[in-house]
């Protein structure tokens, strides 16, 4: 279960990593052909709308945040096993 955990705990974070470097790449391509944009949301957000861009992206920070308590929780909870042992 330890290894199952924190394999998918990494799986989700490198996934979230490359989604995340994917949709900067397809916004730094979109933004040349950008006809006008307003300073309120800005040239991220307006590129977002015109690409559809924003559920991958959400998606992307989503999938870092979860791998990564992943393998937030398994270290405190193997480091918690190891201060369990040592004390009995």
């Amino acid at each position: 279960m330890k290894k199952s955990l924190q394999l998918f705990g990494i799986v989700l974070f490198i996934s979230g990593i490359i989604l995340f470097g994917l949709m900067h790449l397809a916004i730094a391509l979109y933004i040349p052909h950008l006809e006008e944009w307003s300073d309120p949301p800005g040239k991220l957000a307006v590129v977002l709308n015109e690409i559809i861009g924003w559920i991958p992206y959400v998606l992307s920070i989503l999938f870092m945040l979860l791998g990564g308590a992943m393998l937030i929780f398994d270290l405190w909870k193997s480091k918690h096993k190891k201060q369990e042992s040592k004390k009995s």
